[in-house]
């Protein structure tokens, strides 16, 4: 299997603390001191993971950037879980559960700033389909800010096949849609939620809208018709967390 990189401090960081990725070695530039580089050097003694002194042009080829900020982790580990992880995970969640379905986004900040909501958010998971999408890249693992390492993502075939089986396991399925016909704030999150964010232009495909229970709005009184995927994403994932806390949604 091909190595995988991820680059940046913060991600380095949090793929040392995860259980379920595993770093083959990290890399670092020489020189480099500091309480975040004693930090990784302690975990990685703890965890017997070699760490590899380089030139820093050693470390821009292997990243393709020059903004790796002297550090990279490598992994022989695929960034992906499996389908029956994140079953698992929803199976054991503490009250309803909720996974994040991505159609479309091909935006790496996009999807790296919705891996890292989804995570502060609680989510169990997410799934994102296999064509014509962005996946985990290292520069998405770096948009996260390491949270990737600790959030469970699935790449499936068929995004509306996978919706059917959401179903089957006891989720609604929720589309945020500028054309929905339910407004966010008078929805009751109290089940098990599978929220679907569409691409940034063309928002969620109609194969897949037609799979949703739900088509909510998030109101607006500016100019501007729709949101990015990424703030429309935050915006309900912590309405659906706000409900959790107040026990709206229990």
């Amino acid at each position: 299997m091909k190595d995988e990189i991820i680059y940046g401090i913060n991600p380095v960081l949090e793929a040392l603390k995860a259980d379920r990725q595993t770093l083959n070695k990290i890399m670092i530039v020489d020189g480099k001191e500091g309480v975040p580089f004693h930090a990784l050097r302690q975990l990685a003694r703890e965890k017997g993971i070699p760490i590899h002194v380089h030139a820093r042009d050693v470390l821009n080829k292997l990243a393709g950037t020059e903004h790796h900020q002297g550090v990279l982790g490598v992994s022989a580990a695929s960034p992906y879980s499996t389908w029956e992880d994140l079953l698992q995970k929803v199976r054991l969640a503490q009250g309803h559960a909720v996974v994040l379905i991505l159609d479309s986004i091909e935006d790496p900040q996009n999807l790296g700033s919705l891996i890292r909501t989804a995570e502060a958010c609680g989510v169990q998971g997410m799934i994102l389909p296999k064509d014509r999408a962005v996946g985990i890249t290292p520069a998405v693992v770096k948009a996260s800010a390491g949270a990737v390492a600790h959030l469970p993502v699935v790449r499936v075939t068929n995004l509306a096949n996978t919706l059917e089986e959401l179903k089957k396991e006891g989720f609604w399925i929720v589309g945020a849609d500028p054309r929905g016909d339910q407004n966010l704030y008078a929805m009751k999150f109290d089940m098990n939620v599978g929220l679907v964010i569409g691409s940034e232009g063309k928002g969620i495909r109609p194969l897949v809208l037609k799979k949703c229970d739900y088509r909510i709005t998030i109101p607006m009184k500016g100019k501007v018709s729709s949101l990015n995927a990424a703030i429309a994403g935050a915006v309900v994932l912590f309405e659906i967390l706000r409900q959790q806390l107040s026990g709206k949604a229990s």
